[in-house]
Order: C-alpha cells, then structure tokens, then sequence
C-alpha cells in the first residue's frame, strides 16, 4: 500500500495539508487547518472521507511515494453515475511489532433515513505500518456507489466510523452527496 502525502485529496487541503498530530491537520505553512465533517482528527489519529468521480483513483493513488495524486470531488451524481468512497488515515498507535488496528463501520445512507449499505467492525487496516505511522494510508476497504434507475433522488449521506484500536479512539467521517434528475449522457460527463 504506497503512503502518500495529503495533498489535493479535498478541496479544504489543497494547499497540501500534512498531519501535525498534537494539535490536528495543519497546511504546509504550519496553519491549523480545522475539522471538518470529512476530515478529522482525534488525539493524535487522523482521518478523512472522500468522495470521487475517478474511476481510475486506484492508478492515481499507486504510484511513486514523490508523486502527489489529485482526486476530483464529487458533490452530485446522475442516474447511471459512479463514485468511489474512499477511507484515509494516518498516525494509528502501533503495538510493539508495529501492528496497527483500524476498524470502521461503513453506512450510505438514503435520502429517506434508510440505510443502503450498514457494515460494523470492518477491517480497515490491521496490520504492519513499515513506514512513518505519521504518513497517509489508504484504508483497506472502499465502496462504489453506482446511481441507478429507481433510486432516491435527494441527498445521500456516506458515512464511515473510523477507529484506532490501540489508542481506543474514533471518528465520525461524513460525506454528502446529492442524487440529482437525469441520467449520465454524453452532454453530462466530462
């Protein structure tokens, strides 16, 4: 799994914010930068939620740790529409063999309340950190969304529970994105 730095992964960190645990994620300028609904930190462990239109995020994150992914936002998806929902964190407590332990619980919530996907105690990442813990990790798992014909317009809520079992913290990561009229054309992609 290639560490990466922070950058350009949302919008309120593209001035390319790295993990100053102690005190929460901060820019490169040293300026703290605050919590937001996807974008947390909790005693030294950080994480955040993202929403992507990139099919190809997966190309973009595997690449050479000196090469910066960017990731396009998505705040909006059409019928016939894909999103990938994708999980990072940085600077788990590890045991003595420098084991990390995170755990979240995964929900796509409709517009209506009800839940599309409610998974608990999913394996994040349980293993060995061979880099700095302080560096960016991708989680394990991430979801597709795929908007299909029949779903409920409005917005939807993806919501992740991340836990550093170690230092026995979590977070709640929030992202919101709205199911809009109209299905996928070629007047509407890119």
């Amino acid at each position: 799994m290639p560490v990466k730095i922070p950058v350009a992964l949302i919008a309120a960190l593209l001035s390319g914010a790295t993990p100053a645990f102690a005190q929460g994620w901060h820019d490169r300028q040293g300026n703290p930068i605050p919590d937001t609904s996807s974008t947390k930190s909790v005693e030294g462990f950080a994480g955040m939620l993202m929403v992507t239109p990139d099919a190809d995020w997966q190309e973009k994150w595997n690449t050479p740790r000196e090469v910066i992914p960017h990731f396009n936002e998505a705040s909006e998806v059409r019928v016939g529409g894909k999103l990938q929902i994708l999980i990072f964190f940085s600077n788990p407590q590890l045991d003595a063999g420098r084991l990390a332990d995170v755990t979240c619980d995964l929900e796509v919530i409709r517009p209506d309340g009800s839940k599309g996907v409610n998974e608990q105690d999913v394996e994040c990442y349980q293993g060995p950190i061979s880099g700095e813990a302080a560096s960016l990790y991708m989680a394990r798992p991430s979801l597709q969304f795929v908007a299909e014909v029949g779903d409920l317009p409005g917005v939807w809520t993806m919501r992740v529970t991340l836990r550093d079992n170690h230092r026995g913290v979590g977070m709640i990561l929030e992202k919101k994105v709205a199911l809009v009229a109209g299905e996928i054309t070629p007047e509407t992609t890119g």
